[in-house]
């Protein structure tokens, strides 16, 4: 496939853009002109087409997306804190939506969308609220801030685009503070138990997230489709009931979670797309390529 990869030379986005063409695809990346720039000046060749692109110009979209048959969407503001929260808002809002109808207008075939897991709410709500544990993808969203409230829009653009295209598949993921391993996770600030009790302690390797990129574009069910892509088990080393009893007494739990298991299911993306949240490092399977 050629895939076009907004936000491609974020974190995530050059970790996709390297396993996608180790996976054999042809990839086009795109991201803000200044930062194309930037990059190609240092490119000592052989790496992916760059194009320049500001996602809030529908026009500019348009160039990006011409001729590619999938596309993976990351570019976005990754926080309610990296700009004013109208800006955070509406960048990401139109970004979406211009990728969704660039995507449209070219024919593109499948759809790969980087949600969040604070579309539910969480890090940036004052006391989130949880129905239950696990949480499934069928959870209500309570988020309050201006990031996670784009997220959960993001997810909505996705699920009308699907019934103007429905034979082509949509997948939003749901990540969550994205680490190298196990190991980097557990050492960040992060694990202790009182800094990440808003977001339940979640983490996503960078690898796993970046093959969950590219299982969804090989999604064979059109429609869209949700998806929490999440490791199985949380970055703190206290266990996990014992976290849900101290900081969520009034939580009902609708299964065990032993050990260090993870607050987010995530079956439905092993049933549906074959990512194992238990596999921090997926080696590239013939369902990527």
């Amino acid at each position: 496939m050629r895939i076009a990869v907004t936000g491609a030379a974020g974190l995530l986005g050059q970790w996709v853009l390297d396993r996608a063409r180790r996976a054999g695809h042809e990839v086009v990346a795109v991201d803000l002109p200044a930062v194309v720039r930037t990059v190609q000046g240092q490119d000592s060749g052989g790496g992916p087409r760059w194009r320049g692109a500001d996602l809030t110009v529908l026009d500019d979209v348009r160039a990006a997306l011409a001729g590619v048959s999938a596309v993976v969407h990351l570019g976005a503001l990754t926080s309610p804190n990296a700009a004013p929260e109208p800006e955070v808002h509406r960048t990401n809002v139109e970004a979406t939506y211009n990728v969704l109808l660039a995507a449209e207008e070219h024919g593109v075939a499948s759809v790969c969308t980087a949600s969040s897991i604070n579309a539910i709410g969480g890090l940036y709500s004052p006391r989130p609220r949880y129905d239950y544990f696990p949480l499934d993808e069928e959870h209500p969203s309570y988020c309050e801030d201006a990031y996670g409230l784009s997220k959960w829009i993001g997810e909505q653009q996705s699920s009308a685009f699907a019934r103007r295209r429905p034979g082509v598949p949509f997948s939003a993921l749901r990540f969550h503070a994205l680490r190298e391993d196990a190991r980097a996770a557990a050492q960040a600030p992060e694990s202790d138990p009182e800094a990440r009790w808003r977001d339940l302690w979640g983490w996503t390797s960078f690898d796993s997230a970046a093959a969950a990129c590219l299982l969804a574009l090989r999604r064979e069910a059109p429609g869209h489709a949700v998806y929490h892509v999440v490791a199985s088990t949380t970055m703190c080393a206290v266990p996990s009931e014992e976290l849900a009893r101290r900081f969520y007494p009034e939580v009902p739990s609708r299964a065990p979670l032993p050990g260090v298991t993870g607050f987010y299911r995530g079956d439905k993306a092993l049933a549906e797309l074959g990512w194992d949240a238990h596999d921090e490092h997926p080696s590239i399977g013939a369902a990527e390529r």
